[in-house]
């Protein structure tokens, strides 16, 4: 399954690109660009057309931030009008938690950008919901 991965004001981005090629192949994703969004608007933006090309948006940044900037306050108000049939927190005990949100067969996961948690979040629950959808 493919998937495209958006770098939302994410600073290391080419270490957290590292550890999600690595996780990539245990939940038999296949990344087919990566893509860099500095503000809201061109976050929803990339949202858009990343979900007109494939099922699966990986998001990388923007938890960290408590303002109009936050990817969590971005995405719910996008989806207001929706009804996604999964919200899930991916908790992480060493930072900024994570985010599925399914809706149909789209999933959006937001991911902090800390490689390390990255690694630590893309195993067990993460990993075996993705492989669930194909």
């Amino acid at each position: 399954m493919n998937c495209i991965i958006i770098y939302y004001s994410a600073r290391k981005t080419s270490f957290c690109e590292k550890a999600l090629k690595k996780a990539f192949p245990d939940m038999g994703l296949n990344m087919i660009s990566a893509v860099f969004a500095t503000m809201r608007s061109s976050l929803g933006e990339e949202l858009k057309k990343a979900f007109d090309t494939c099922d699966v948006v990986f998001t990388v940044g923007g938890l960290e931030f408590e303002d109009n900037r936050s990817v969590r306050d971005i995405i719910s108000q996008a989806s207001a009008g929706s009804k996604p049939s999964l919200c899930r927190r991916l908790e992480n005990p060493k930072g900024d938690d994570g985010y599925l949100v399914r809706a149909g067969n789209q999933l959006l996961v937001m991911l902090p950008d800390e490689p390390q948690q990255i690694e630590e979040m893309t195993r067990g629950v993460l990993a075996d919901y993705i492989k669930t959808m194909h």
